[in-house]
């Protein structure tokens, strides 16, 4: 007998759109294959027999949602409205959100306590509930730790992920891609507009990599939107530290290995002053240094910001 699960994105916790990388990967898609883990190892389940059943995130998440799956080994399907999974038979799982857990705990990790009390109770009154951020956090890394472990597992290594030589691991400098044409602020589909290069992005990087390299930091440039979701997770688990602008593309630092260090540049204007890739990086012992460059969301890697970079690296 087929058993079939609906994975759906619980929208009433959090603001982040599952349409954007960061609030798809950490508010449904990790979550979502952490909830697959679960049941597949059921002894109750026949991995054999399980079709899981996503709700879309738009044209381009529903690609790595897909790669996921077949990641992951399962039978799986993509519907674009969850009417269409609500059929007689069908286990629902509300996926939790992880992201919003990492929003609060970034936030939360930089407020004085009576700023943090004053939140609490406007999030307890909101939510009708004890805030998660309270009881929550042994939890959650205890299931983020055992997600790393299974993923990696299904990623074998590969030469070719590894430009600069088994010799000295490397440091990328992650390239924002282009905005696809379903997120443009007129005639995209998105919820939430605009993406990638559209909000944000580093100039100058190759040459400042040529820079870097010179040094002898072997650095190298590498854009995740244009590879598998496979060969971002070889990418971040392999190299030694990891240069970007502020962006969803840190979601991927949960490959990283603990110790290895995140190099941040913080430009342009945000609504929240505690990034929640910072605590992620915390929560996972990655060492996050970030370095603020202004209100310009396309800051130039020039001189002066390459030598504050490189001491970063050094130290």
């Amino acid at each position: 007998m087929r058993r079939k699960y609906f994975l759906a994105f619980d929208a009433r916790r959090g603001t982040g759109q599952r349409e954007h990388f960061f609030h798809f990967m950490w508010g449904y898609l990790l979550p979502a294959a952490h909830e697959i883990l679960y049941v597949q190892s059921s002894p109750l389940s026949h991995p054999c027999r399980n079709e899981f059943v996503f709700i879309s995130s738009g044209p381009v998440m529903d690609t790595k949602t897909a790669e996921m799956a077949r990641l992951l080994g399962v039978e799986y399907s993509i519907v674009q409205d969850e009417r269409e999974a609500r059929e007689p038979g069908t286990t629902i799982i509300v996926v939790r959100r992880w992201d919003s857990f990492l929003c609060d705990y970034a936030t939360y990790s930089r407020l004085h306590l009576a700023a943090a009390t004053r939140r609490l109770l406007r999030q307890a009154v909101t939510l009708g509930s004890i805030p998660p951020i309270l009881w929550s956090q042994a939890r959650l890394v205890q299931e983020i730790q055992h997600l790393r472990h299974s993923i990696l597992a299904k990623v074998p290594l590969r030469d070719e992920a590894r430009p600069c030589g088994d010799d000295a691991p490397c440091y990328y400098i992650l390239k924002r891609s282009e905005e696809p044409p379903f997120y443009a602020p007129e005639g995209g589909g998105a919820k939430r507009s605009t993406y990638g290069t559209g909000r944000r992005s580093l100039m100058g990087i190759e040459e400042a990599a040529v820079a870097l390299s010179r040094q002898s930091h072997r650095v190298a440039v590498f854009e995740p939107g244009r590879h598998t979701l496979a060969e971002q997770i070889r990418i971040f688990r392999d190299c030694k530290g990891i240069i970007a602008i502020r962006g969803a593309e840190l979601a991927n630092i949960v490959w990283m290995d603990p110790g290895s260090k995140v190099i941040v540049i913080n430009a342009g204007r945000f609504d929240l002053a505690a990034p929640p890739a910072w605590g992620l990086a915390k929560l996972l012992g990655i060492r996050y240094d970030q370095i603020d460059w202004g209100e310009d969301p396309y800051p130039e890697l020039c001189t002066d910001l390459v030598e504050r970079i490189t001491s970063h690296i050094e130290n």
